[in-house]
């Protein structure tokens, strides 16, 4: 080794050996975009990336540390790390979740307590960024509404961070020693370090263009982050020269301009990414500069500082109290309302970090030896854990009471001709429209088939490629073969056409996409951001309808969908007078051409926006806080339009209305049955109650 590489390396180490003030003031900028974005998320529409700042300053650290242990050891001693990181951690992380189990039980309505339990239990283990992704392409999953444990992803991605990259550089050292380069080990750290950067970036623009949602959440797309505060770490002391002042100052700029320029739908994270994260590199590179061109001194300032301090729990605390509190008050969140949040996070941050966060890093309980943080780990995970799954136990064995009672109540209903669907009919006299309860089956059990489903699988996620089926129905080989086509809208027919086709003798075969209506037209979300969202959903219509048309022995067609859900555009290739009426005209008469009989249902009408379920449990005495006046439900179906607009006697329409709705009201509960399973989808139980009047539908348009 030559006399000037321990120089070098001792320069390396001493990057962020000495105390860094403005980092916690950088802390603090990251925690409070984030709050604020999740208080006021139409005044600072980008806050979300104060997380990504935290990931740089993660990385930075961390690497620094390890770094600094290598230039003294030689090594790298995996259990004190992990011992380190967990005492630092978990203890404040742990009580948060075990206080949120608490608060869903004593004041989240039961609808949500099984959605809740999951996104818990996987963030106890740090799992929670893979759970959500799952969700993110799950399409019974999609609409779930926030958890207390939402926020948790970021945490599960620095904790695979923390596991991963102590090995990582183990690696790499063992790899320098092997080639016999002693001279030179900073330099192997960059370059495999720098390798990993390029090729996490790449994945994250790659998978950002076909799946954001999936590309915001997986670890492998954030870990250029990391590297990126990782490579600042080993770089030479001194970076930056007499311009680091100002350039500290431009990597504020950049934050800010990111914070306030980014939207919820900016094709995030991708190369964008790089202004908060390269923002981030600027301010630690240059912050530790003096002079009046620094902000070192606004970041030192004492009040950024203690943000800096508590920022760990502040992250922590502020979301539940967000999702919990308009459930204590019952009504959306106020300016008063916010303002109190901020408080209580910080008086909570300030309590976490005095009496658990730095005892528990500091104690000779955990901090004696390695094995006492990993015992804590242990239990205190398989505590929250097994919280979380009592929590669903419970909320399924309340469910099952609750059916047990609700099957008496609907064998009265039916006794009277006022169960279901049959209470919409005048001549039955039946009053309240809504019935008199208890509800068929009970809420809890209705919210589980968001997460349940009777079918899963038979349904394709927004991306996929080739054509999903399943079978229902009758198995009989000779029997009619009849195809469900649709997005959701039309998954939400599985149940009663699985019935009806046991009972009356044909197969049904289902082709259903998310978010994926049978159209020649390209449909386009509100919240789309790739165009392969959009040319993924137009290839498969195009090959669904090219294998319906020659497959001779599907004689009948049913589609469904919810046409008011998106926008309307015409392929490149082929231009439409009227994308969103015109196109689903044009499959439905390539259908007719070939010989198909088809069936339209249209759209269900809307509900006020709402988990029905949750409203119903929300309001146990006033079922119809959850209605909608039935002028503002009529969705003014495109389907319906295309069928009058062909005209033909192979294609017709079954318009359902007047099974939710009388002359003024569209109704969450009809005759004691919950019609929503969430904000739009029918629930199996009402879909079974329709199938008489698909019966009558299906023999019409047969001629039956």
């Amino acid at each position: 080794m030559t006399a000037a590489a321990p120089s070098l390396e001792r320069s390396v180490a001493r990057t962020a050996d000495h105390h860094r003030p403005d980092l916690q003031g950088l802390r603090a900028v990251a925690v409070g975009v984030v709050v604020l974005f999740h208080l006021w998320p139409n005044r600072l529409s980008g806050g979300y990336v104060g997380v990504d700042v935290f990931f740089v300053i993660s990385g930075f650290l961390i690497t620094s540390h390890l770094y600094r242990e290598v230039v003294a050891t030689g090594t790298v001693a995996l259990r004190w790390f992990w011992a380190r990181r967990i005492r630092r951690l978990l203890p404040a992380s742990l009580l948060v979740l075990a206080v949120s189990l608490v608060a869903v039980y004593l004041v989240v309505p039961t609808t949500l307590w099984p959605q809740t339990a999951r996104q818990i239990g996987a963030s106890a283990l740090y799992v929670q960024n893979w759970a959500l992704a799952a969700d993110a392409v799950d399409y019974m999953a999609a609409d779930n509404v926030p958890t207390l444990a939402q926020h948790y992803w970021s945490l599960s991605v620095e904790e695979q961070f923390y596991l991963v990259w102590p090995v990582l550089i183990l690696l790499l050292l063992a790899w320098h020693r092997w080639r016999g380069q002693r001279a030179d080990r900073a330099r192997v750290l960059r370059l495999g370090l720098g390798v990993v950067a390029v090729a996490s970036l790449a994945a994250s623009v790659v998978l950002t263009g076909r799946d954001q949602a999936q590309a915001y959440l997986v670890t492998q797309t954030r870990a250029w982050e990391f590297a990126a505060g990782a490579l600042l770490a080993l770089a030479p002391a001194g970076l930056g020269g007499r311009w680091r002042g100002p350039l500290a100052w431009a990597g504020l700029g950049a934050i800010a301009v990111a914070s306030v320029g980014f939207t919820p739908t900016s094709l995030f994270p991708g190369w964008i990414a790089l202004l908060p994260v390269l923002g981030t590199v600027a301010v630690i590179a240059g912050g530790a500069a003096h002079g009046r061109w620094s902000p070192r001194c606004l970041l030192s300032w004492r009040p950024a500082t203690f943000v800096g301090d508590v920022s760990y729990s502040v992250y922590l605390w502020h979301w539940p109290l967000i999702v919990v509190l308009p459930f204590v008050t019952g009504h959306h969140l106020t300016t008063v309302d916010k303002l109190a949040i901020g408080f209580a996070t910080l008086v909570l941050a300030a309590a976490s970090k005095y009496w658990i966060e730095d005892p528990g890093r500091t104690r000779p309980l955990l901090a004696a030896a390695p094995w006492r943080a990993f015992a804590f780990a242990a239990i205190g995970m398989a505590v929250v854990v097994s919280g979380a799954m009592w929590l669903q136990h419970e909320v399924e064995r309340r469910a099952a009471e609750s059916a047990a009672v609700a099957a008496a109540a609907r064998q009265q209903a039916e006794e009277h001709g006022c169960f279901g669907p049959a209470a919409l009919e005048p001549s039955r006299g039946c009053d309240p429209v809504t019935g008199v309860g208890p509800l068929v089956p009970p809420p809890s059990a209705v919210v589980l088939q968001n997460t349940q489903p009777l079918y899963r699988g038979c349904q394709a996620g927004p991306l996929s490629e080739g054509l999903t089926t399943c079978s229902l129905g009758s198995t009989d080989p000779g029997a009619r073969q009849v195809a469900l086509v649709g997005d959701s809208h039309a998954t939400q027919w599985f149940s009663a056409f699985d019935e009806l086709g046991k009972q009356d003798g044909f197969t049904v075969h289902t082709y259903t996409r998310a978010s994926c209506p049978l159209t020649t037209a390209v449909r386009v979300l509100d919240n789309e951001q790739t165009s392969d969202n959009r040319d993924a959903c137009l290839r498969t219509d195009r090959k669904l309808l090219s294998t319906l048309a020659s497959d001779p022995s599907i004689d009948v067609v049913v589609t469904a969908a919810d046409t008011t859900a998106y926008d309307w555009e015409s392929a490149p290739d082929h231009k439409l007078a009227d994308p969103r009426v015109d196109g689903f005209a044009e499959a439905l008469g390539e259908l007719e051409k070939a010989g198909k009989k088809v069936l339209v249902i249209s759209d269900v009408p809307r509900t006020q926006g709402a988990n029905v379920p949750t409203c119903l449990t929300l309001h146990p005495d006033d079922w119809m806080a959850c209605a909608v006046p039935r002028a503002e439900a009529l969705p003014g179906s495109a389907l319906a339009a295309a069928v009058h607009q062909l005209d033909t006697p192979g294609v017709q329409l079954v318009d359902l209305t007047d099974r939710f709705c009388d002359t003024t009201w569209c109704y969450p509960v009809v005759g004691d049955v919950i019609v929503y399973r969430d904000y739009s989808h029918l629930s199996a139980d009402y879909s079974l109650a329709l199938v008489p009047d698909l019966r009558k539908a299906l023999d019409k348009l047969l001629g039956d």
